[in-house]
């Protein structure tokens, strides 16, 4: 056995020695043999810093690197009690970083506080809980830290805002204002929009929801973009995404001037009384698909004008002949991989399970994802939670929900999706030849290489991806730039 685990040790080696090696991370602050289960990295915009988080389930180790990848400083923390197990952002302040976590059950929240000037730790417990609202996500940026809440049947958010060295102050952008209308054209809370996606019969709350977080710049997945509420973080604010059978309610929410507009967004028309659908924004764009078991529209329209540039409508006995790959089913194994002949099956698959559409840009071209994932545990992937649609090592491990890029890779190289993967150019013509690779593809055939890689990580550092995890062999944090 041992000799199997060295030859394949020494082919990665070959195969990864064509990467370049970012960091290889000694950590001889770790005291006996406890699995290091998560990691995670903040990245501070202004300065360059970045900090590389460990968590073995006992303590919680951070390093600081400069821009130029020295070591500023290193230390351990205890962290706060086992049921804050769920990281939602955090807020930098020099060479502070404070670390915001909160329970399962999405109503207390706490924070670790690392001090890498000083060497030192602080955790902190807040006094307040969530009563009659519901966490909606975290959003950071540079020294604030945003809570973002909805009371129980209303058009308000509340924004929690934390800021190092400041007090809490909470803030509400009331959307009274504005109708929000469920699949019968009746109007409803936004709250109830945001669970229901607009059904009318619904199991379950009718309050609460899941969001799941999108970097629309990385390469995703229908698994990652298959839940009616995404959130787009940007540079002063966020956008957050709404589906509905017929329409896209779209929310750009500015965490500076504390203000939203809203819009709507109008899907490609089908003739049937029940249509699954779903969409996905894209710089100015807004990509929307619909389906039944008969019929399937895809459509391309601005953000702000709602212009369309491009619509397709297929029926149950139409060739596919927009697509550059077969229809493609998967169960998360290559040994599982089918591929189907007859659009009618395609269709059957898209009018009944979570549908979801996703594009990423390669040289000026768009590649385009149609398809849907079979609801057996939300979101699937062997990275995330079930149930809850965010990535993380291991069970018993954090939750770090703040990293839409690992979310989107651990999809990515995991889907379990049934789709097709489509070809446009700049003015969304088809285009004929194979998918372009890309760099999860590259990062996935690293990992494949690997018989263990724990505590992944990818995130986006300048203009490469850094592909991150724990060698138990050699007790170190190896990092590579693809």
């Amino acid at each position: 056995m041992r000799k199997v685990f060295l030859v394949l040790t020494l082919l990665f080696i070959n195969f990864i020695s064509a990467q370049e090696k970012l960091l290889e991370i000694s950590n001889d602050l770790k005291v006996g043999s406890r699995k290091v289960h998560t990691a995670f990295t903040v990245i501070d915009e202004e300065t360059g810093n970045f900090a590389l988080f460990l968590d073995d389930d006992n303590k919680m180790y951070g390093f600081l690197f400069s821009p130029s990848l020295k070591l500023i400083n290193r230390f351990a923390s205890e962290g706060l009690p086992k049921k804050y197990n769920q990281i939602i952002g955090y807020s930098i302040l020099d060479k502070k970083i404070r670390l915001f976590l909160k329970d399962k059950n999405d109503k207390t929240f706490g924070s670790v506080l690392f001090d890498f000037e000083q060497g030192i730790t602080q955790e902190t417990l807040y006094d307040f809980k969530l009563k009659q609202e519901f966490f909606v996500e975290g959003y950071s940026n540079a020294s604030k830290f945003h809570l973002i809440t909805i009371p129980k049947d209303s058009n308000l958010f509340h924004d929690y805002i934390f800021e190092e060295g400041k007090e809490l102050v909470k803030e509400t952008i009331d959307l009274s204002n504005q109708s929000f209308l469920d699949d019968q054209g009746t109007p409803k809370s936004l709250n109830t929009i945001m669970a229901t996606g607009g059904n009318v019969q619904t199991i379950g709350s009718q309050y609460r929801f899941q969001v799941d977080k999108i970097d629309s710049e990385a390469p995703n997945s229908v698994e990652s973009t298959s839940n009616i509420v995404k959130m787009y973080p940007g540079k002063s604010g966020f956008k957050l995404s709404i589906d509905t059978q017929r329409r896209t309610y779209i929310i750009d929410i500015s965490t500076q001037a504390l203000q939203a507009l809203v819009s709507s967004i109008e899907k490609p028309y089908l003739p049937a009384a029940v249509v699954n659908s779903n969409s996905f924004i894209l710089e100015n764009k807004i990509y929307m698909i619909s389906a039944t078991s008969d019929d399937m529209g895809f459509s391309v329209k601005t953000l702000d004008s709602g212009e369309e540039l491009k619509n397709i409508i297929i029926t149950k006995d139409d060739e596919i002949t927009f697509s550059n790959t077969p229809i493609i089913q998967e169960g998360g194994m290559y040994s599982s991989y089918r591929e189907m002949e007859k659009t009618s099956k395609f269709l059957r698959r898209l009018g009944k399970e979570d549908i979801g559409v996703a594009v990423s840009k390669h040289k000026g071209n768009y590649v385009v994802t149609m398809g849907s994932k079979k609801e057996i545990s939300r979101g699937g992937a062997p990275m995330m939670m079930p149930g809850v649609g965010f990535p993380m090592a291991s069970a018993g491990a954090f939750a770090v929900t703040f990293n839409p890029t690992f979310f989107a890779y651990g999809s990515y190289s995991s889907t379990k999706a049934t789709r097709i993967e489509c070809l446009f150019d700049e003015n969304f013509n088809h285009k004929e030849g194979e998918i372009p690779k890309n760099s999860f593809d590259r990062i996935k055939e690293a990992a494949d290489k690997f018989p263990s890689t724990d505590a992944e990580t990818v995130f986006r550092l300048d203009d490469s991806y850094i592909w991150g995890f724990y060698n138990k062999k050699l007790d170190k944090y190896m990092m590579y730039k693809f």
